[in-house]
């Protein structure tokens, strides 16, 4: 790991479970000498990542300050609210859209219904990567490579999660899926609730997810459902399409010199 890479890892060792750290205790989890935990910690809570109460740490206002940067400043980020509040209004159900890192997937936006759900995983919260409709059908969108290199490290918890007992059975799973192009978990992540699952294009890839109640969803019209989720899913993907072709324009005019006029798409 980089030296960059490790100071970033400090974040992970704050959960909802230990949101209050001494330099100790973080030092001890990462298992970072003395001197590197310190620098690191300080660093960070220099820069506002950090705060310090009472002799231990917590996530800063610097990270806040981005939250609101992500949620207020981003057109292309409205654009996708715009879409996933359309769905909602159609389906009168929850709607979340989720990112896969680091074999991580987290609610990014989270649209609320009228129903006033009770969802264990709202924005900023990790979901598990092998329950949920969400996560499912980011997997079953991975390479073979990706999907094997995910099997090599995760055998036990795919198989515990019902995905497969071998490679080839998490596999046969995956395409499944992905051909279907959409994915239902039910009460996997709360036991009341539905998931309906599509994947969009987005950079770290994604899913689309709407959340039913198991009544409604055992009156909905399922081919139907599918039909809308996907529609939404293209448009996200088409605002995504058309921000990575003007990205592109602008580093090709930046590429080829001060005389190139930039021309819109």
């Amino acid at each position: 790991m980089s030296s960059l890479a490790k100071m970033l890892s400090v974040f992970d060792v704050f959960t909802t479970e230990t949101p209050a750290l001494s330099a100790e205790d973080i030092m001890s989890k990462l298992g970072y000498s003395r001197g590197t935990a310190y620098r690191y910690i300080r660093e960070l809570h220099t820069a506002g990542f950090l705060s310090r109460v009472a002799g231990q740490y917590t996530l800063g206002p610097r990270i806040i300050e981005l939250d609101y940067h992500i949620r207020e400043a981003d057109p292309n980020l409205r654009m996708i609210q715009t879409v996933m509040q359309a769905l909602r209004d159609r389906t009168e159900c929850d709607v979340l859209l989720t990112s896969f890192f680091e074999n991580r997937v987290v609610v990014s936006l989270h649209e609320r219904g009228p129903s006033a759900l009770k969802m264990s995983f709202g924005r900023g919260r990790a979901m598990p990567l092998f329950k949920g409709a969400g996560s499912k059908i980011i997997l079953a969108c991975f390479t073979m490579a990706r999907q094997r290199k995910v099997y090599a490290r995760h055998s036990q918890e795919i198989a515990t999660a019902g995905l497969g007992d071998t490679w080839e059975d998490f596999r046969a799973g995956m395409l499944a899926l992905r051909r279907a192009g959409a994915a239902v978990s039910k009460a996997e992540l709360d036991p009341d609730n539905v998931g309906v699952a599509v994947p969009v294009n987005t950079d770290p890839p994604g899913s689309l997810v709407l959340v039913f109640s198991a009544a409604r969803y055992a009156m909905s019209d399922k081919k139907y459902v599918n039909q809308i989720a996907q529609e939404a899913a293209e448009q996200i993907n088409q605002i995504i399409k058309k921000r990575n072709a003007v990205s592109g324009n602008v580093l090709d005019v930046a590429n080829e010199g001060p005389n190139v006029v930039a021309h819109s798409p």
